[in-house]
């Protein structure tokens, strides 16, 4: 992070804990967002809102051991963290999509336990600027504490409660648990909203020598 102070850095902590998200206002240097469009996949205009894992294994690495990212995330998580997840969302003009109310429970279709889910960190990376009008992620505040939630359930959720819209600017890192229900409307004004999305998982403990 960029000039965070210790203050800055417990107010997020605080906030996080309490709602399951939190905005990192210049989370980035301008070399970082400038290597990161570089690996961008640009895939919005082909796949039509598609998500897509399609970075170089050489662009994987470098974020993978990033230490400005690894140092956020292990901040969150409160311990060492790997990465465990990489996506790319690029929400267009030729690519406006609607996201419904939903949690990430899911890694290549199979479903993750409580326990894995409550042990990651998602973070949103924003390379462009996302207001109100740009199909901004919204979230249910404090729902990441309420485990697995059915579509009934959501549904119910949604219904009685007041969402958070997080908005973010460019090298903004919105950060937020995988089980906290969230979506993303269509933008009202399609512009360019490119965003790198990297889970990171808390690393196991190391094993203990065994007694003699």
């Amino acid at each position: 992070m960029i000039g965070h102070t210790s203050d800055t850095q417990d107010r997020l902590g605080a906030q996080f804990a309490a709602t399951g998200v939190a905005v990192v206002e210049y989370a980035l240097t301008a070399a970082d967002l400038a290597c990161m469009e570089t690996a961008f996949p640009d895939l919005g205009a082909r796949t039509a809102g598609a998500h897509a894992e399609a970075f170089s294994s050489a662009a994987r690495d470098w974020l993978a051991c990033h230490e400005g990212l690894l140092t956020l995330a292990a901040r969150f998580i409160g311990t060492d963290a790997r990465l465990s997840r990489l996506q790319a969302f690029d929400n267009s003009p030729d690519s406006n999509w609607f996201v419904p109310w939903h949690q990430d429970r899911a890694e290549n279709g199979i479903e993750r336990t409580i326990e894995q889910l409550e042990r990651a960190v998602a973070l949103r990376i924003h390379l462009d600027d996302c207001d109100e009008t740009n199909g901004p992620l919204e979230v249910l505040p404090g729902t990441h504490t309420c485990g697995r939630l059915t579509a009934a359930d959501i549904s119910d959720v949604a219904a009685n409660m007041r969402s958070l819209v997080c908005l973010a600017a460019r090298g903004d890192v919105v950060a937020l648990r995988p089980l906290l229900v969230h979506r993303s409307q269509r933008a009202q004004r399609p512009a360019a909203r490119r965003v790198i999305h990297i889970e990171f998982t808390a690393c196991d403990p190391a094993p203990r020598e065994r007694l003699q």
